[in-house]
């Protein structure tokens, strides 16, 4: 009769050398797995620093189209706001406006006023309005989002920022009356907030100025 010793010999000796073969395919399947989840975060870096430039560029070609023939200065004096011209002669401020009332959600505008608050352009900036419909807002589909330049809150009454279904005097596209809707009153919107802060851009771009003369500044700058 086998004791209990006996049967622990019965153990087959190949075990110990499987389990090292095993280990070669794991630790190699490891170490691809590393790599491909490094190459993915560098081709996800730099398509991040790749879409932002091409977002900038986008941004700046808008700019310039709302500025049209004139050759001004721009400025940012804030993460959402340009000053258009010289910081002791300002002409106007560019500043992004944005609406969450868009057919398919959130549409984003650059608004150029002057220091009068009359408008000098719109661009949209980027939105999710179905082509062929929607998308007639933007500058290069259709010339409706013109309509606004040369307006301002004296300009016209309240009742007349909206479409002409809803009595107001912009046209409304045919089959899409929502996104010009949502566009109109979001431009009205830009044009009360500008009133509102147009001081405070001023002011801002004055202490800006200030900053930059001070003896400080220019002691640094030699």
């Amino acid at each position: 009769m086998s004791t209990p010793t006996d049967r622990v010999t019965d153990i087959p000796a190949e075990v110990g050398p499987g389990k090292a073969n095993t280990r070669k395919p794991l630790f190699a399947f490891t170490f691809l797995a590393a790599c491909c989840g490094m190459l993915v975060s560098m081709s996800n870096f730099l398509s991040v620093d790749i879409i932002s430039e091409n977002q900038l560029r986008f941004e700046q070609k808008q700019m310039r189209e709302i500025l049209g023939n004139h050759q001004a200065e721009v400025s940012r004096i804030a993460p959402d706001v340009f000053q258009i011209g010289t910081i002791d002669e300002p002409q106007g401020f560019i500043f992004k406006q944005l609406t969450n009332d868009g057919y398919n959600g959130q549409i984003n505008l650059w608004i150029g006023v002057d220091t009068k608050n009359n408008i000098i352009g719109v661009r949209v900036i980027d939105h999710k309005e179905t082509p062929g419909l929607g998308d007639k807002i933007e500058a290069g589909v259709s010339g409706w989002i013109h309509t606004f330049e040369g307006r301002s809150l004296l300009s016209e009454p309240d009742a007349a920022w909206t479409v002409k279904k809803d009595g107001g005097v912009f046209d409304q596209f045919s089959g899409a009356t929502i996104t010009p809707r949502a566009v109109v009153i979001a431009v009205k919107a830009g044009l009360e907030r500008s009133e509102r802060e147009q001081e405070t851009w001023l002011n801002r771009s004055q202490q800006e100025n200030q900053r930059l003369n001070s003896p400080t500044m220019t002691q640094e700058n030699r």
